[in-house]
C-alpha cells in the first residue's frame, strides 16, 4: 500500500485483507517509495491515486503502464470519474474505483481487474452509454483540456494559489499562468475569478468528498493467491 500517510495506507490493506486470494505486499506513501517497491515487488495488482503530490497523474499512469504492462492498474481517486476515468483508461489503467463508493465495491473492482477486464463504476458505464447515444453531458469542452492543463485545473478546484500549483507539479509559475491562460480560452471564462469558481462547480474541492475509506492513498501492491510471504518474492522479468 502507498498513501500519503500511514493511516491511510494501513486502511486500504485493511480492506484488501479481508479478502485471502489477495496479499498485500508492500506499502508506502509517497511516490518515491512507491517507484522503488514498484521496481522490486511487481505486483499484480497495483491501486494508485496518481491525482496527488508533485507530478502529473495521467503521464505517471502511461509511465507504469510502459515499464509493467503485466500489473494491473487500478486508480484511487476522489477526483470526478466523470472527468478523469476516461484519460485514466486510456493512458492505460484497468479501472477508476471512486473513494467516496464502498468497500465492498473497492473488492469488486480488485477482483474484476485482477481476472484480467476493465472494471467502470454504474457512473461510468452510463457516461459512455449516453456518449454512445449522443446524449452525454459532461462540463462543456472539459475533454479538450491538455493532461497537464487538466492537472492545473483540478489544484484550481482545491483552491491552490498559482505558486502553490507550481511547486506541487514541479513546473514554473509562468508555466502555470500559461495554462490558465488556455484554459480560460477553452471554457469561456472571462477573468482569473470566473476560472476559480467554474472549476470549484465543474471538478468541486478536496472538502466536498466524504470518502468511505481512507483519504490520499497513492498505491496499493497486491499480489493474487499468496498465503505467505514466502510467496511475495519479487517476479521474474
Amino acid at each position: 500500500m502507498v498513501g500519503e500517510t500511514c493511516v491511510n495506507e494501513e486502511g486500504m490493506a485493511a480492506i484488501v485483507r479481508r479478502d485471502k486470494r489477495y496479499h498485500v505486499c508492500a506499502g508506502a506513501h509517497d511516490f518515491f517509495d512507491a517507484g522503488e517497491l514498484i521496481r522490486k515487488h511487481r505486483p499484480d495488482v497495483l491501486l494508485i491515486e496518481p491525482f496527488l503530490e508533485d507530478r502529473d497523474g495521467i503521464l505517471w499512469i502511461k509511465e507504469l503502464v510502459s515499464e509493467y504492462p503485466q500489473t494491473r492498474i487500478l486508480i484511487v481517486s476522489r477526483q470526478s470519474e466523470r472527468v478523469y476515468a476516461e484519460r485514466a483508461l486510456h493512458a492505460g489503467a484497468a479501472g477508476y474505483w471512486m473513494k467516496n463508493s464502498s468497500p465492498e465495491e473497492l473488492m469488486r473492482a480488485v477482483e474484476t481487474i485482477a481476472a484480467g477486464k476493465i472494471y467502470t463504476s454504474p457512473a461510468v458505464t452510463a457516461l459512455a452509454v449516453e456518449r454512445f447515444a449522443g446524449r452525454e453531458n459532461l462540463p462543456p469542452k472539459v475533454g479538450e483540456l491538455s493532461d497537464p492543463e487538466l492537472a492545473v485545473f483540478a489544484l484550481i478546484a482545491a483552491e491552490h494559489r498559482p505558486g502553490e500549483i507550481a511547486k506541487e507539479l514541479g513546473i514554473s509559475r509562468k508555466t502555470v499562468m500559461s495554462h490558465s491562460e488556455h484554459i480560460k480560452l477553452k471554457l469561456g471564462y472571462p477573468d482569473a475569478e470566473a476560472l476559480k469558481r467554474g472549476a470549484r462547480e465543474l471538478l468541486g474541492t478536496a472538502g466536498e468528498v466524504r470518502p468511505s475509506v481512507p483519504d490520499n492513498t497513492v498505491a496499493a501492491l497486491l499480489r493474487r493467491g499468496a498465503s505467505s510471504p514466502e510467496q511475495l518474492s519479487p517476479r521474474q522479468s
